[in-house]
């Protein structure tokens, strides 16, 4: 008999999707006059950061909640259990590798770049609204593959880590966008994007540093 040496999954990983779960079921049990205040509070739409929108925030901070609070929203179980099953599945090496703190710090960069980035690419689409964690999930895809190596670099310069995250990445971006675009599935393909983005760099600036003997 063998004893499994393997490190265990962290609990910050554990309590971040849990947490998104929670929240779905949290907001399928309240009442539909709160679940309308959630959404309008949550929800990312490019119409309330307009300054002449009459749904324009009445406080800057205000808009923190849906840059960061539409991850924690979901459409429908498929969606909220696709995200967590991929966001579990591959926060496992960059936790570890990272610490608790600095993980949570590049999901959320993940989850602000695709916000932003939404924003931007549907700044005039007056009904334009996301919700969902993908954007975080995309990020920290990108940690995933980055974790495999020494260094974000050696990652990049390896073509066993550069071909499946450039697969990912095709699949999660252009063939979503193009779906997307063409009326067939409407996803935020841009929150994708952006999460990729702001995943990659943000453990790229908080990856452990070499030591030297």
């Amino acid at each position: 008999m063998y004893e499994d040496v393997r490190p265990k999954t962290p609990i910050v990983v554990w309590l971040l999707t849990g947490s998104i779960v929670a929240a779905y079921l949290a907001f399928l049990a309240a009442p539909a006059s709160t679940q309308e205040f959630v959404d309008y509070t949550f929800a990312l739409s490019p119409a309330r950061f307009h300054a002449e929108s009459p749904s324009h925030f009445d406080h800057w901070w205000e808009a923190l909640g849906p840059l960061f609070g539409h991850s924690f929203l979901h459409l429908g179980w498929w969606h909220v259990g696709g995200n967590v099953l991929f966001l579990f599945g591959a926060s496992r090496w960059p936790s570890l590798r990272l610490g608790a703190v600095r993980y949570l710090i590049v999901y959320f960069v993940a989850v602000l770049g695709g916000a932003i980035l939404f924003l931007v690419l549907n700044w005039n689409d007056a009904n334009a609204s996301a919700v969902g964690a993908s954007g975080g999930v995309c990020g920290m895809l990108t940690a995933f593959f980055f974790s495999t190596r020494r260094t974000w670099r050696e990652a990049l310069a390896d073509p066993q880590v550069r071909g499946p995250l450039g697969g990912l990445f095709f699949v999660n971006v252009v063939l979503m966008g193009i779906a997307s675009e063409a009326g067939f599935f409407p996803i935020a393909w841009e929150g994708h994007l952006g999460g990729f983005i702001g995943g990659g760099v943000a453990y790229a600036l908080l990856q452990p540093r070499e030591t030297r003997a």
